[in-house]
């Protein structure tokens, strides 16, 4: 990186750009943007002028709008690269500031940090300088995907030695990474079986051009949105979290929270196998759902009503309250970040207590059960019937369920999803039908609800008709699909 295309239209550096907060993480100031439900991070890693570029910061919110928690670490500490009209010191400073000393063992404390917050994937975004940063740490596998954007310091060898999937964004006209060398790294990642490779020739770019834009230039801007755009394409597709396909990252996650009321529904509170729960329906019936609720627990009044609804139809109905009086409370989410709450209360945790529930049930006598998981509750829901403890399941808007969960169910699965769910969109609710449709002797029923977003079924507005009518139609297939199969 020695001839000016490397250095064309420097940033003018600000560090008040952006709409994040700059603090330190693993000891390094840096510039944090994020949604603040996320479990996703992305490192975004500068070039040579720094965090402080406003194009970079204003990249890095728009990621976290897309659902992430965005980390911009000043790895330069303090001493980006300052032109000042040559380019003689650049050797000079870079002896100062390589990118595997300096980059990418600095950014080791962040990582690490960032863990210890409880996120559960990191993504390594690097632009130039920071490209060499993110591929030191895939090849390390200390981040799960990578992106690099116009990259230098690269070589063949690199490549070879990374096995997560990576996207390549190149340009046209590089000098210091020209077309031909992207073509190289693009077939050492194609002979790789089973690692995700993306790589992309922009026409009419130059080096720099997706971070170092000229902001009055139509073209400019159109082609570095692309490339931001494929960004974000890229992590949609390959930021995924312990087993996660879609993670619970964005704000229609926890959109429209219920005013929780511990009084709420005409059934009764009792303690079963240890757990507060809320029991609606004859003790007398044999056969039992279990509604397993959202993130925000058991106390949520449309989740209640629906309890109710269930035991009117003759089931013996039970919520019981799997976060122990501690369900998420966006309004602390400056305290205890998603993630944070998150690490207490996964969905391995819920597995475990629903276990005792459903001994505690088939003691009583209950001859059948069934159960029903709202967003967080599907998974604990999916993990009952691939354990064969339960006897028909659905799953409303679900989280944290991969396309492995599905492949291990063999009970009657009805799986009801939303036209507009980010988190997950009916593109992947298509690949569990197909999963389902591939089963033998299994009955499954699968539904896409237009024009519903993610937690339609149980956080709807009541003032809203045609939200409610969505949200009733959904309770109904619920219980055709019960009264189908639980026997």
């Amino acid at each position: 990186m020695s001839g000016p295309e490397c250095c064309s239209n420097p940033p003018i550096l600000s560090p008040n750009a952006g709409n994040g907060i700059v603090e330190k993480v693993g000891g390094l100031p840096c510039y944090l943007t994020a949604s603040p439900h996320s479990n996703l991070a992305v490192l975004m890693l500068s070039d040579i002028f720094g965090y402080e570029a406003p194009l970079l910061r204003k990249l890095a919110d728009k990621v976290a709008a897309a659902g992430y928690y965005v980390v911009v670490p000043d790895l330069l500490e303090g001493d980006p690269f300052k032109p000042d009209g040559s380019l003689d010191n650049l050797p000079v400073w870079l002896k100062d500031h390589g990118p595997v000393e300096k980059g990418a063992e600095g950014s080791k404390p962040v990582i690490e940090a960032l863990k210890s917050k409880g996120f559960s994937a990191i993504a390594g975004v690097g632009f130039c300088w920071g490209a060499k940063v993110a591929v030191e740490l895939a090849k390390s596998r200390l981040i799960q995907t990578a992106v690099v954007l116009h990259p230098a310091f690269l070589s063949v060898d690199d490549f070879k030695a990374v096995d997560t999937p990576i996207a390549i964004l190149g340009a046209e006209s590089d000098k210091y990474c020209p077309p031909e060398l992207v073509r190289e790294f693009e077939e050492i990642l194609a002979a790789k079986p089973g690692v995700w490779s993306f790589v992309k020739i922009y026409p009419g770019v130059e080096h720099g051009w997706a971070v170092r834009y000229n902001t009055e230039d139509a073209e400019a801007v159109k082609a570095a949105e692309e490339a931001h755009d494929d960004l974000l394409d890229w992590l949609a597709k390959h930021l995924k979290g312990d087993s996660l396909i879609i993670s619970m990252s964005g704000p229609q996650c926890c959109s429209n929270p219920p005013l929780l009321n511990p009084n709420a529904g005409a059934g009764h509170l009792e303690k079963l196998a240890g757990l507060h729960s809320y029991v609606a329906g004859s003790s007398n019936s044999n056969l039992t759902v279990i509604l397993i609720s959202d993130v925000f627990g058991y106390e949520a009044p449309n989740l209640r009503k629906i309890a109710d609804k269930v035991a009117a139809a003759g089931y013996y109905v039970v919520v019981p309250d799997f976060f122990f009086g501690d369900p998420y409370n966006p309004e602390n989410a400056a305290d205890r970040p998603f993630p944070v709450w998150l690490k207490d209360h996964g969905s391995d945790k819920g597995f475990e207590a629903a276990k005792s529930i459903v001994e505690a049930l088939k003691s009583k006598g209950v001859s059948a059960i069934g159960a029903a998981g709202f967003c967080w509750g599907a998974k604990v829901v999916v993990e009952l019937a691939k354990s064969r403890l339960i006897q028909a399941d659905v799953l409303l808007h679900p989280s944290f369920v991969s396309v492995d969960d599905i492949k291990d169910v063999d009970i009657p699965t009805a799986i009801l999803g939303a036209e507009t769910d980010k988190m997950y969109p009916p593109e992947l609710v298509k690949q569990f039908e197909q999963v389902l449709a591939a089963k033998p002797g299994v009955d499954y029923f699968v539904k896409i609800f237009p024009e519903v977003s993610h937690g339609w079924t149980v956080r709807y507005k009541n003032e809203d008709p045609i939200a409610v009518k969505a949200a009733e139609e959904a309770h109904q297939d619920l219980l055709n699909w019960f009264a189908k199969h639980l026997k």
